[in-house]
């Protein structure tokens, strides 16, 4: 049986893990959203959505958008700010807790750094026909942050890989 431990590395590791699961989400309710033409149905009052923060109970009562739009967007912006908030952790765990992992700390540092911009492009494509550079700086970003969320656990993973087998060749010999 494994006990809970506080180690650096392995916290780390779930966080970017983690992290990088919400950001295959919220890659898929994009797309979602974007299926359903629900991208704006949230409207300008960023961050709430049809002027609830939660708009799961009456989403379409006073919206020009369906249920299903306000809900897709919705869920969009939700995951983004949960993922957001591990990447956050992540990058404290990085810079706080693990000393070594210089690749990482930095890759999910840069990740979570992109955060702001990425969300205020996520703000400005919320319109109708929005600008294609903006649209294109949201998707190359969206994808920087999936390349460096992915760097990072693959350099956590393949740490832990190597850590067992040496375990492993000391235990045996």
């Amino acid at each position: 049986m494994h006990r809970l431990s506080l180690d650096g590395p392995r916290v780390l590791r779930w966080l970017v893990t983690l992290a990088l699961l919400g950001t295959v989400l919220l890659t898929a309710a994009a797309i979602q959203s974007v299926a359903l033409r629900g991208w704006m149905s949230c409207g300008g009052d960023f961050p709430k959505c049809a002027g609830e923060w939660v708009p799961l109970a009456n989403a379409a009562a006073s919206s020009q958008y369906t249920y299903a739009q306000i809900v897709a967007e919705w869920l969009h912006r939700a995951v983004a700010f949960l993922t957001g908030l591990v990447m956050l952790a992540a990058t404290g765990v990085a810079w706080w807790r693990v000393r070594d992992f210089f690749l990482t700390r930095w890759s999910v540092t840069l990740a979570t750094a992109l955060l702001p911009f990425e969300a205020w492009l996520g703000v400005v494509t919320g319109v109708p026909d929005p600008d294609l550079l903006y649209v294109t700086l949201h998707t190359i970003i969206s994808l920087a942050v999936f390349v460096l969320l992915c760097l990072a656990a693959l350099v956590l993973w393949v740490h832990r890989q190597r850590r067992r087998r040496t375990q492993t060749a000391e235990r045996t010999s």
